[in-house]
């Protein structure tokens, strides 16, 4: 946190610090999903259908998607609101922490 507020406002600087940000949280976060998905597709109830694995397929990506729309449109009234960049960062905080501990439940009801 301390590493990006105490970047220059450089638009270049401030989009590239983003784009790194972006591929370590996104990059893991789609490797879990498909790998829960994957999973999920081994057990015999959705094995024997493609239409059930397709649906749950589909349902870990929508719920994903959901949770980045929602953060799409949260950023803009979190910044309007307290007119401060810091508390948008402390909601990214907050939503990987989110994340992280939702893949691990999930993860180990699938164990």
């Amino acid at each position: 946190m301390n590493i990006i507020l105490g970047l220059p406002n450089n638009k270049v600087i401030n989009g590239v610090v983003m784009t790194v940000t972006g591929v370590f949280i996104g990059g893991p976060a789609n490797m879990i999903s498909a790998a829960i998905t994957a999973d999920l597709g081994r057990q015999e109830v959705l094995a024997a259908s493609d239409q059930a694995l397709s649906t749950v397929t589909g349902i870990v990506d929508g719920t994903g998607s959901f949770g980045a729309a929602i953060g799409q449109v949260l950023i803009p009234v979190i910044q309007k609101e307290w007119n401060d960049w810091r508390f948008v960062f402390y909601f990214f905080v907050l939503m990987v922490r989110s994340l992280i501990f939702s893949k691990k439940k999930i993860i180990f009801l699938l164990i």
